[in-house]
């Protein structure tokens, strides 16, 4: 039993699906008893929890009283271009061929063994899933792909532009990988989603109609959400920051709204 995590608590777990050692990072706020909730997070791209200020940043809005008691488990990346993705779907360069495997890995093994070995008891109802980039990509697919197990998802500039066709070979929007999984899953009605770009993620503006792809592709993921969510208004938050950038310096800055969209206390 694992019990009093410390900051930069390392741990490997061995995966049979990714034929790996996941090197996991666990964070946790006061853990404290009684019937309060508490949460999960599940963060992609765990090597960069440093650069993202989460054990600070847990505890500051924990001290403020803005968020229940949550832990976080930072999964570091290993291949990211083949684990990141759309199950099942590869991209037109053939990345995400193992994002199938990463989300078994996830449920079948992190999940279970979190349940088994920490004394953090969690539910459904306060699990959450958040990534950056390609990372933002795999969280949100993972989330909306087993609406049973998570409530919340977060999504840092991610790559909703993951596309099946290259732009030599006719691509169209309708090319984009995760929006045509999207029109066959049915998301969860309550799901909460927090969905950010800066206006500096990139420079690409493939449809040349002066909004770059990064924050054309999250307002059309915003679209789409806001049509199949119960309470839009409250379940979808919408940051697309003034000159944010693709990098974590950005994304630490958004990581406290993000927080306390999902894991708010309730009052």
């Amino acid at each position: 039993m694992i019990t009093n995590l410390k900051y930069n608590k390392i741990i490997e777990l061995s995966s049979t699906f990714l034929k790996r050692k996941v090197q996991l990072e666990l964070f946790n706020s006061d853990l404290v008893n009684g019937n309060e909730p508490k949460g999960l997070l599940l963060l992609n791209d765990g090597q960069l929890a440093g650069s993202l200020f989460v054990q600070e940043t847990i505890e500051k809005l924990r001290n403020q009283d803005t968020i229940i008691p949550i832990q976080v488990v930072a999964i570091h990346a290993g291949e990211r271009q083949a684990e990141y993705g759309v199950t099942g779907m590869r991209d037109f360069m053939g990345r995400g061929a193992k994002a199938g495997l990463y989300e078994s890995f996830i449920i079948e093994e992190l999940l279970p063994w979190l349940n088994l070995q920490t004394s953090f008891k969690y539910s459904s109802h306060n699990t959450a899933f958040a990534g950056f980039s390609l990372g933002g990509l795999s969280a949100f697919d993972i989330v909306t792909s087993n609406p049973s197990i998570f409530s919340s998802v977060g999504v840092f500039s991610g790559s909703l532009w993951w596309r099946s066709k290259s732009y030599e070979n006719g691509y169209t929007e309708n090319d984009r990988i995760v929006f045509n999984k999207m029109n066959h899953t049915r998301v969860n009605a309550d799901l909460k989603c927090y969905l950010m770009a800066g206006t500096n993620d990139e420079c690409n503006d493939r449809n040349g109609n002066g909004v770059i792809d990064s924050v054309d592709d999250t307002l059309d993921m915003f679209d789409v959400l806001s049509s199949r969510l119960r309470c839009p208004e409250q379940q979808l938050l919408l940051s697309i920051v003034n000159g944010g950038c693709h990098n974590p310096a950005t994304w630490s800055q958004q990581f406290p709204e993000f927080l306390v969209h999902t894991f708010g206390t309730p009052y």
